[in-house]
């Protein structure tokens, strides 16, 4: 009787160990999987051609601190960009628009325009989804951290071997969607945060970004 029972508790010692093996390596299997999600879901932000978003933007240096609505729209294909101000009420109605080529920035309420041709691109200030994803690339110190709900994808920007600027993109794990890009430049002695209360990405076609011809263009005075 005795050699049953002490055969029966081997048996369960043996069932209980096989299962807590095979449950490790599930668990293990699992936190590879997330892992891996994690860095497709950054790839596939840092793969992001063109977005459309409606944008809180405050801007802090050591004298003041400046807050501004803008809708923005961007494509990656031949560096295209539109911002309206929406707030402050003084600059409502003022765009900004680069074809590529030629900026033009309009003032609706006031109806002024002005074109400045063969404008070389600047990067916005550095303040796209799409220059921080330049600056990514060409920067040889980047970050992605994850926390409960976000991923963080941090990037320094050197020039002549000093640092002139911190950027970081947040992104939402729900959403899979950037919800905010902080940027500390150090040159300008300033901080800019751009909080994306609405984004869309990928949908945009070059048209879509520009809207006004080559015809309009030489009409503009």
């Amino acid at each position: 009787m005795k050699k049953v029972i002490t055969l029966i508790i081997i048996v369960i010692l043996i069932i209980t160990l096989i299962f807590i093996k095979s449950y490790y390596k599930k668990t293990k299997h699992g936190n590879n999987i997330s892992n891996k999600s994690i860095q497709e879901l950054a790839e596939y932000i840092l793969g992001i051609n063109s977005y459309e978003a409606n944008e809180e933007i405050t801007v802090k240096s050591n004298k003041n601190t400046n807050k501004y609505i803008v809708y923005e729209k961007c494509s990656k294909e031949d560096n295209l960009y539109k911002k309206e101000i929406i707030e402050p009420e003084n600059l409502n109605g003022v765009n900004f628009t680069y074809d590529g080529e030629n900026l033009k920035i309009e003032n609706s309420k006031l109806n002024l325009t002005k074109l400045y041709e063969r404008f070389p691109y600047i990067g916005e200030g550095n303040t796209t989804i799409l220059d921080f994803i330049e600056n990514y690339k060409e920067s040889e110190e980047t970050k992605i951290e994850e926390t409960d709900k976000e991923i963080v994808i941090s990037v320094k920007i050197k020039n002549s071997n000093k640092y002139i600027a911190y950027e970081k993109l947040y992104i939402s794990k729900e959403k899979c969607i950037p919800t905010k890009l902080e940027i500390q430049d150090l040159a300008q002695k300033e901080v800019i945060y751009i909080l994306y209360n609405e984004i869309k990405v990928n949908n945009l076609q070059k048209e879509d970004v520009i809207s006004f011809k080559l015809e309009e263009k030489r009409k503009v005075i």
